[in-house]
């Protein structure tokens, strides 16, 4: 019977002298059984448990960036998640190169040594092969009909800076309990879920969500470890008849992989493919890897160190915008143009950065400031929420959509 893995990545990798942040794990079947469940603290960790839970033919999402190329700013894919998804609310960080914490690199990498192949949504893999793609929970949560989310996504992991200090815990523990019993309904669902087949999800059903910041972080880790296994379940069972690839028109690497992100969609949350259906069987492209030869095994990896960059700021004129605008310098290469239409040549110079996107950067750096403070500080989640609350109004002025319920 297939397997379905998901996995809410700390981006983090630790360091000598701190543990990385624990990473959510969840396996389900086809049945919507949970198989495995729990958390790791670290790559080899989560490799490990990869490597031991899957089996050929399983499907694993992750929620983390899993292929980077840009030295700067942000990838195609999430850029697109915010122009598809931003009236609900849902918008990515910008991963790239020169930011401290990217794990999903080193997970890719792990688990390629280990055999697992990439799926980029963009070709047609062997049927016995273990594939790992990227997905982005909230796009499932909105884009999925069976959570219910029509207007927009539940706070269930930040703050409400619009209610008082005293109020705010309280509220978000209670939206992530509707979320759980949102979870529970999917035992009827195509494809199931059913969170009480194993000890440690049942007591998402059986157990509120806690006040203190610490435990809440470690229920939401599972909570979206649960939601990628049922999105890498849906992938399986719709393929692009409910889902799209964002990113799709991105430049490929040296091997012709796309940074992709699969992503659940309902009909208004879709632009013109990108890929005509007539190109799938099925789900996907005519284009088939080779199969895995042998059992699974975990290999030795040798170390990656990653490019060291850093965003410059600089004068930059544009012939729609004044000259005297700030922006961020961009290396030629990686993404496509701003309207996500592929460029006229193979790598098309990187479009300049939006208010959004450095906004985005900005939200992206006091979240990693947070390892140097105290976990449970509500003034900092207060600024967290009010600085992503800035991200969606200001999606409201740059896409002309409405960013809330």
């Amino acid at each position: 019977m297939t397997r379905f893995l998901g996995v809410d990545l700390a981006w983090g990798e630790g360091t000598g002298s701190r543990a990385a942040n624990e990473s959510g794990l969840v396996c389900i079947d086809e049945t919507g059984a949970v198989i495995e469940a729990g958390w790791a603290v670290g790559i080899d960790a989560v490799v490990a448990w990869l490597v031991d839970t899957a089996s050929p033919g399983s499907v694993i999402a992750v929620d983390a960036p899993l292929l980077v190329q840009n030295q700067t700013g942000m990838r195609l894919c999430e850029r697109e998640v915010g122009q598809r998804y931003g009236r609900w609310q849902v918008s990515a960080y910008p991963s790239n190169l020169g930011l401290p914490a990217l794990g999903g690199v080193a997970l890719f990498r792990a688990l390629e040594a280990a055999g697992f192949q990439y799926f980029d949504g963009l070709s047609t893999p062997a049927a016995d092969a273990v594939l790992f793609f990227e997905a982005y929970p909230h796009t499932t949560l909105v884009g999925a009909e069976e959570f219910g989310y029509p207007d927009a996504r539940p706070r269930y992991k930040r703050l409400d800076p619009g209610l008082p200090v005293a109020e705010r815990r309280r509220r978000r523990a209670e939206v992530c309990d509707d979320l759980v019993s949102r979870l529970q309904a999917l035992t009827s669902a195509t494809p199931p879920l059913d969170l009480d087949t194993h000890p440690v999800t049942a007591l998402l059903i059986a157990e509120p969500s806690p006040l203190k910041e610490s435990a809440h972080k470690h229920r939401e880790d599972l909570i979206d470890a649960a939601i990628c296994a049922w999105t890498a379940s849906a992938w399986s069972r719709w393929g692009l008849e409910r889902f799209q690839v964002l990113g799709a028109s991105d430049a490929p690497d040296d091997r012709g992989r796309v940074p992709t992100l699969l992503a659940m969609a309902r009909p208004e949350q879709r632009s013109k493919p990108d890929i005509p259906f007539s190109a799938y069987n099925g789900s996907a492209p005519q284009r088939a890897f080779a199969p895995l030869r042998g059992p699974i095994s975990l290999q030795t990896t040798t170390d990656h160190d990653l490019d060291e960059g850093h965003m410059k700021k600089k004068e930059y004129a544009q012939d729609d915008a004044p000259a005297e605008s700030n922006t961020i310098e961009f290396v030629p290469g990686g993404a496509a143009n701003a309207d996500a239409s592929p460029a006229a040549s193979t790598r098309a110079p990187s479009p300049a950065p939006t208010t959004v996107e450095l906004l985005r950067s900005a939200t992206w750096h006091l979240e990693h400031a947070r390892v140097v403070g105290h976990p449970d500080d509500v003034e900092f989640e207060a600024a967290r929420s009010a600085l992503a609350e800035a991200v969606f109004d200001l999606e409201h002025v740059q896409y002309g959509e409405t960013t809330r319920g």
